[in-house]
């Protein structure tokens, strides 16, 4: 059957080689758009030739956090960030007809992890009690890059959660215990989890798109989720006979500063995403 491009439209995602980029250009091409991956070494042109741009690339948070590698955690996200908004603006500014003016999308990626942690608040994109960790420094000039570019193209901020799937990512290091019938613990356990199912990440970009609609959203399932719970769902489906506590010390020795992944958590609720009308298809942790 021929594929009919959607009113021409073409997506370029940077990170599209990831779990998350790979989902989504599946998905968008289903849906009828042409999709560009934007490699590192994009330029304006490319920029100029896409009507969505969405911004996924960084560098993987999940290993040691060396001050080496934490510099590079940090420059990955903002150096492309910074490189997008910078070629909205030449492109807007150079762009010969007035009426094309502002009218890209520009969907950059950010973390719930800009929000205080280890608290029983909730927190929607109308609070603004960031922490001041590095997660959340990062994330605020992460997303401080991305606003730059409002004044030439729609921007709109997503806030993720830990994505959970089979496919990569967290989940599948989460089960790789209970496969051997031991239920692992993180820290104390009670920490929150905001999570997202892949599925829905990728139903949720698509949405703003096609609703058009900018800002900061939260990209988190509606139900809580603490790491005890989500091992007991986990050992539903994987019988365990053994339960382990891995320590809050023992993780810190191992990945340094990147315990706090494990370690700490909030709640977080994707209040503009249902404001706006989008419904998600798993909004409990199952497996």
């Amino acid at each position: 059957m021929q594929k009919v491009i959607k009113n021409g439209k073409v997506v370029g995602i940077t990170g599209a080689s990831g779990m998350i980029g790979t989902a989504l250009n599946s998905a968008l091409t289903d849906s009828g758009y042409n999709v560009m991956a934007l490699t590192r070494n994009f330029d304006i042109n490319n920029i100029a030739g896409c009507d969505i741009i969405i911004n996924l690339a960084g560098a993987n948070i999940g290993k040691r956090w060396s001050k080496t590698y934490m510099r590079e955690i940090r420059e990955s996200r903002l150096g492309t960030t910074s490189r997008i908004a910078q070629y909205l603006k030449d492109i807007h500014l150079n762009e010969p007809n007035t009426a094309d003016k502002g009218k890209r999308l520009f969907i950059s990626a950010s973390a719930t992890g800009i929000y205080k942690e280890n608290t029983s608040q909730v927190f929607t994109e109308r609070c603004f009690e960031y922490g001041d960790d590095f997660l959340a420094e990062l994330c605020k000039s992460w997303e401080g890059e991305a606003m730059k570019a409002s004044e030439y193209a729609k921007v709109a901020i997503t806030r993720f959660g830990v994505v959970m799937t089979k496919k990569g990512g967290a989940l599948p290091k989460m089960i790789l215990p209970s496969k051997f019938g031991i239920k692992v613990i993180i820290g104390s356990g009670e920490q929150n989890i905001s999570w997202i199912s892949l599925e829905d990440l990728v139903r949720g970009i698509i949405f703003i798109i096609e609703t058009g609609n900018e800002g900061v959203f939260n990209f988190t399932a509606p139900g809580s989720l603490t790491y005890k719970t989500a091992a007991d769902t986990i050992s539903q489906e994987y019988p365990t006979f053994i339960k382990i506590r891995v320590p809050e010390f023992a993780l810190r020795a191992i990945l340094k500063d990147g315990h706090k992944i494990l370690t700490s958590g909030n709640i977080t609720y994707p209040e503009r995403l249902i404001e706006s009308g989008f419904t998600f298809e798993k909004p409990l942790f199952v497996m």
